[in-house]
């Protein structure tokens, strides 16, 4: 079988924010590695998940990976295209090959438009991507039944519909210019449980039909492990183990992937209390780390080693090639399900 095209490939990314203090006269005291060095590759047809706690930078790579904020360094090829090498009208057409389905669906719709005009909105601007003979009311009929809605709903302002409901809408409008890549951020953790299924399963159903390729970012092991083919593990801003998904769910090596897996289980009920719990339980500031590994003030099995250069992402023994950790004393055994 051939091997499936790359459609995008972030190669080295890194994003550093300056730390300014001052009113009139700023001066810069430090600065945020908020992502450093994240290296992914999307092929078509495929999903990665990228997981992760609040603050690990899962969000800021997706603004990198969409073109909305330039890197600091690194880059990001789009269906073959260097972002950065794009004039402001290339990028504005290659816009419609990546997308974003946003988290909160209470926010990512504008209030006072309808949700035709919301929908339209995209038709304006690309016109060429209504097919021949098809008006944009049209393509709004078609977008709102792809999602599970009806046509009767076009006239509705956002109010007036549930969060489910609106969220729909936000994968409608995502969808709308036939993207080849969907950016998911956390698209289910404003929902109740019930209507996450929902939104998850529409999104594995489109992913089929329209041959979709996803980056899907979540902190929520469970959701991430029904779509993503392959899982990135990010820790304060770097990726700190990657393979596909049964290494990462039944053979996980990095103790901070091993503690995010044991604190989903005993949410669960499904185990109890373990030593890997104890990881979400700083000891030491992540601003204030210096050189080796940024987990070691988390970790219960840092030493010496842990404190000299970051370690760098490396094949675990005895698993799949593509299975890689960043850890000098990774756990190569089954993790347990």
């Amino acid at each position: 079988m051939a091997e499936r095209p790359t459609v995008l490939a972030a190669t080295s990314l890194t994003k550093v924010y300056p730390i300014r203090r001052g009113v009139i006269w700023k001066r810069t005291i430090g600065e945020v590695r908020a992502v450093d060095g994240v290296t992914l590759t999307l092929r078509a047809g495929e999903s990665v998940g990228i997981v992760g706690e609040s603050g690990s930078g899962k969000s800021t790579t997706a603004r990198l990976l969409l073109g909305l904020e330039a890197p600091t360094s690194g880059s990001v090829e789009v269906t073959g295209d260097d972002l950065a090498g794009l004039s402001a009208r290339q990028l504005r057409r290659k816009r419609r090959d990546i997308q974003i389905v946003l988290q909160d669906p209470y926010l990512s719709l504008n209030p006072r438009m309808t949700v035709s005009a919301i929908l339209r909105e995209p038709f304006a601007i690309h016109p060429d991507a209504l097919a021949p003979n098809q008006s944009s009311r049209q393509a709004v009929a078609g977008l709102l039944e792809q999602v599970g809605l009806g046509p009767e709903f076009a006239n509705r302002y956002p109010h007036q519909f549930s969060g489910g409901q609106r969220q729909r809408i936000g994968v409608a409008r995502a969808i709308a210019l036939r993207p080849k890549i969907v950016v998911a951020d956390e698209p289910v953790s404003a929902l109740d449980v019930s209507v996450r299924a929902q939104i998850m399963n529409l999104l594995l159903d489109l992913r089929d039909e329209l041959g979709l390729s996803y980056v899907f970012i979540s902190h929520d092991l469970a959701v991430v492990r029904q779509i993503a083919d392959k899982v990135a593990v990010m820790y304060s801003g770097s990726v700190v183990e990657t393979g596909g998904r049964d290494d990462i769910y039944s053979r996980a090596a990095h103790p901070y992937t091993r503690s995010l897996l044991a604190a989903a289980r005993r949410r669960a009920g499904a185990v109890p209390s373990s030593r890997t719990d104890t990881a979400g339980r700083a000891s030491g500031s992540d601003a204030t780390l210096g050189a080796g590994c940024r987990f070691r003030w988390r970790c219960w099995k840092a030493d010496d080693a842990c404190a000299g250069s970051p370690p760098k992402l490396e094949p675990v023994p005895g698993s799949s090639p593509d299975h890689l950790v960043a850890c000098y004393c990774p756990d190569a055994d089954d993790s347990g399900e």
